[in-house]
């Protein structure tokens, strides 16, 4: 199989995970993280935006199970699915700083909320992050802001463009990671037993 294949076949299979999670009723986001200049080489800028992340992903998850690590929130956590994205140049409109600033480098996350009888946090995502911008992003951390919009039609579509550095070739599949780390954590086992990639 040409790299390429496989790599469509990986984005189909997080596109079959997402759409599961949908349809188990769980509320999709697009979440947008955007960094200040990062040193080191490429491989090290990457680790350090995952890192950072897992930091926000860590500080998020308590807004919605008190106890991440308790086990009545198994299969309740959040779901991101994080990949690195890169610049296109075609919006005129587009901030000079997104494009030069570690390259352009960032980081789409696909965000699944479990269902609101499963989770405390009571606003929207996107709302959460725009009022609690400053629980985030702070002027000694890697992260420079944050945001988030609801996916309100075509998941398939958003999650196309979400892993377009997959589906391109710019990153291979172990640039996409998902957070919570733990596969014990992951819900909708049953239709992934060994994770998107199974």
């Amino acid at each position: 199989m040409s790299s390429t294949a496989a790599a469509r076949q990986i984005t189909n299979a997080y596109g079959e995970w997402a759409t599961a999670l949908q349809q188990d009723g769980w509320t999709p986001y697009l979440l947008t993280l955007m960094f200040r200049q990062l040193r080191g080489s490429p491989t090290a800028v990457a680790r350090q935006m995952e890192r950072e992340a897992e930091r926000v992903y860590g500080r998020f998850v308590t807004r919605v199970h008190r106890n991440p690590m308790a086990p009545s929130s198994f299969g309740r956590l959040p779901v991101w699915i994080c990949s690195p994205d890169f610049p296109v140049f075609k919006h005129a409109k587009q901030s000079l700083d997104d494009v030069t600033i570690n390259a352009g480098r960032h980081l789409h996350t696909l965000s699944f909320q479990p269902p609101p009888q499963h989770s405390r946090l009571r606003e929207p995502v996107d709302e959460h992050f725009t009022a609690c911008q400053n629980l985030y992003v702070r002027p000694d951390l890697p992260l420079l802001r944050l945001h988030a919009v609801p996916i309100t039609h075509s998941l398939e579509g958003v999650v196309d463009y979400a892993l377009k550095a997959l589906r391109q070739g710019l990153i291979g599949d172990d640039g996409v990671f998902v957070l919570p780390r733990s596969r014990s954590e992951m819900p909708v086992r049953s239709c992934f037993p060994h994770g998107p990639r199974g």
